[in-house]
């Protein structure tokens, strides 16, 4: 589930969510919501940008990062 919101994702979308520069903020709300005793927290929402975002660096990290490149090839490839 995605940090920014009730959204489910996979696991590749969880690992590019993961390299926003507001996740960790994301993260830390969601904690604080928890500690205060939310059981449905919606998050703080999808940053304005993400979309956008998110394309870009799916590219990079498709590039530049060997294990995202595996975990791609792993859920796309129907063999």
């Amino acid at each position: 589930m995605s940090m920014f919101n009730k959204d489910w994702c996979c696991e590749l979308c969880i690992t590019v969510e993961s390299n926003h520069p507001k996740y960790a903020d994301a993260r830390a709300s969601e904690l604080e919501a928890v500690k205060a005793g939310v059981k449905n927290y919606d998050g703080i929402g999808l940053p304005e940008d993400y979309s956008q975002w998110a394309k870009e660096q799916r590219l990079h990290l498709a590039t530049t990062d060997e294990k995202f490149l595996l975990l791609m090839d792993g859920l796309t490839n129907e063999d």
